[in-house]
């Protein structure tokens, strides 16, 4: 079974391919933190390599020999490596911080850009399951990554220094522990598969419970108005309970590696207990010795291997499972097979038209724009007015190609525009929305967005053109740093900020999706005269009377039909236009008389 390129099957190499790429961008920038920490690790390893060595030299050298004050001494400097160790762990957190705390804006950030990219391209349905992904599945990469870096490492470091010092001491003891102690490492990599796969099963669980739950979620009004509770919960109780069932297998798996502290840490020690006064008695070791390598067994080994098939497997297991759906989510995927990736215009230029178009949200809903047929030439300046609800944002997306049609079809120079691909699209079409993203970061980075390349002359141009100048002024200039663009920039100087960015782009056709309406008349219309003066095409979604004015043609939208002319041709023949106006303008226009209604600017 496969579940978004990620198989199921029994993998126990850890973090190939995709996953390993993802660790490793997540992971740039690191490079001096990892080796402060290895430094420190080197000092924090010494306890565990001389533990067993000054205890057989204090028992040997001093207490056994009658001089307890070298015994002393020796029990001395012990304590002094584990003061030493103390502090070596003490030092740790701060370049334990620097390599783990960026990580999660670096996995964040893939996640979007992907889950992003799969929605503008169109390449499947909503992902409910990506919310798993950015939550849950990033903090916990995160956070397993601080976790074995505290206990995987000062357990490899442990394992590597017990064994070396047990070599030093007494290697006759140290074969008859590396024996067992083998068998049980290797007892241990063959349980991880087991384990693995049940985590990968259980990490799928999970996404299912929030793909199932969101897709509920999102339909909740719909599953009432059918009668559908039942079915949805369900639904969503059969995931929780696979989920639930997955959590349980894991736990089992886990528990199943407690025989191999028996083998590879209380039978060494046993041995060692059995086989010592033997080889005392032939002088092969001294009575310290005995005593010391059972030190390093009880007081390193057993301890170490205890956390190897607890924590650190657990957590092991668990980062390789989620860096794998992390990779499968996040890595690129092909463009679909209509689009491009180029940037370069659509051969045909950039004449929009419309046929036939028909949108609906749904198979058996009814249609939010039916049977629309325009043709909007390169440069034109077009308004779309309708009253709220009648499907202006949605035609706003259609032409936009964020929007797949029901019916019909929207052509740009010729091509489909949703079959564009995701570099060409964007190249081609601006679609400003009412809301306005202005991101934390400098008002210059925010300006450039779409023209990462344009030249201080080019802002300039756009912020004087918007009417942005007193904003920035405000602000102390386009270089100022904005922490809390929410707080710092009003809903209005928001707008302007975002129209400058659009301004300043390239894309030859512009939708202003009632993209001004949280400016004052002034300010709305510097931003449309200036749209209007720009090269390309320039579409409306209007917010006010004055937006109509202004352009050369309107489209009006009534929710049966849509009707295209100037605003003079629309007033006369179109009584659902005048009444628009009227609406628009405070009064009402005449019974009989649609053209009658006094319109400001006439």
């Amino acid at each position: 079974m496969s579940l978004t390129g990620v198989s199921t099957g029994a993998r126990t190499a850890p973090f190939r391919g995709p996953a390993a790429r993802l660790l490793a961008r997540s992971l740039s920038g690191a490079g001096g933190p990892l080796r402060r920490i290895a430094l420190w690790s080197v000092l924090e390893a010494g306890p565990a390599l001389a533990s067993g060595w000054a205890l057989a030299a204090a028992l040997d050298r001093g207490f056994l020999a009658g001089e307890p004050g070298t015994g002393l001494l020796w029990i001395g400097l012990l304590a002094t490596l584990y003061v030493v160790r103390a502090l070596a762990e003490r030092a740790l957190f701060d370049p334990l911080a620097a390599c783990v705390e960026p990580m999660r804006d670096a996995l964040v950030t893939a996640v979007v850009d992907a889950t992003l990219s799969r929605a503008v391209r169109g390449a499947g349905a909503y992902d409910a399951a990506g919310v798993s992904r950015m939550t849950s599945q990033v903090d916990t990469v995160r956070l397993v990554v601080g976790a074995l870096l505290r206990t995987a490492r000062p357990l490899t470091v442990t394992l590597m220094a017990t064994l070396v010092g047990l070599a030093a001491l007494a290697p006759v003891l140290a074969a008859v522990v590396a024996v067992p102690l083998a068998a049980a490492l290797i007892a241990f990599a063959v349980s991880m598969r087991s384990v693995i796969r049940r985590r990968r099963a259980a990490v799928v669980a999970e996404e299912d419970v929030a793909a199932s739950t969101g897709a509920v979620l999102g339909a909740g009004r719909d599953i009432a108005a059918l009668g559908a509770v039942a079915l949805a919960c369900g639904t969503t109780g059969r995931s929780a309970r696979a989920s639930a069932r997955a959590s349980v297998a894991v736990a089992w798996a886990a528990a199943a590696r407690v025989p191999i502290v028996l083998l590879g840490g209380q039978l060494p020690l046993l041995l060692v207990l059995l086989a010592g006064p033997t080889l005392v008695e032939e002088g092969a070791v001294s009575a310290g010795e005995v005593v010391g390598a059972s030190l390093y067994v009880t007081g390193s080994l057993v301890p170490a291997l205890q956390l190897l098939t607890g924590t650190v497997a657990g957590l092991w297991g668990q980062l390789q499972v989620v860096l794998e759906r992390l990779a499968a989510a996040t890595e690129p995927c092909d463009e679909p097979a209509s689009g491009t990736v180029r940037g370069d215009a659509p051969s045909g230029g950039y004449r929009i038209d419309v046929d036939n178009l028909t949108f609906a949200y749904g198979p058996h809903a009814e249609p939010v724009v039916r049977d629309v047929r325009l043709s909007v030439p390169e440069g034109d300046h077009l308004v779309i007015v309708g009253a709220s609800g009648v499907g202006k944002s949605t035609l706003a997306g259609l032409l936009a190609g964020l929007e797949r049609p029901s019916g019909g079809r929207i052509l740009l120079g010729g091509r489909p525009v949703a079959d564009l691909g995701t570099r060409e699209r964007p190249a081609a079409v601006a679609l400003l929305p009412q809301e306005a993203y202005v991101f934390r970061g400098t008002l210059r980075d925010n300006l450039r967005y779409l023209a990462p390349d344009a030249d201080p002359a080019a802002v300039a141009a756009s912020i004087a053109a918007m009417g942005l100048g007193p904003v920035v002024e405000r602000l102390g200039g386009v270089d100022a740093v904005l922490e809390d663009p929410a707080a710092e920039l009003s809903s209005g100087e928001r707008q302007l900020v975002a129209a400058a960015r659009t301004w300043l782009s390239d894309a030859p056709v512009v939708i202003l999706d009632e993209a001004t309406c949280h400016l004052d008349m002034r300010s709305e219309a510097v931003v449309e005269a200036a749209f209007a003066v720009r090269r390309g095409t320039l579409v409306v979604i209007a917010h006010r009377l004055a937006s109509a004015l202004r352009g050369r043609r309107v489209l009006l939208l009534d929710g049966t039909r849509a009707v295209c002319g100037t605003h003079t041709e629309l007033l006369a023949a179109e009584p659902g236009y005048a009444a628009l106006v009227g609406h628009w303008d405070g009064t009402a226009p005449p019974a009989g008389r649609p053209d009658a209604s006094p319109v400001p600017g006439e």
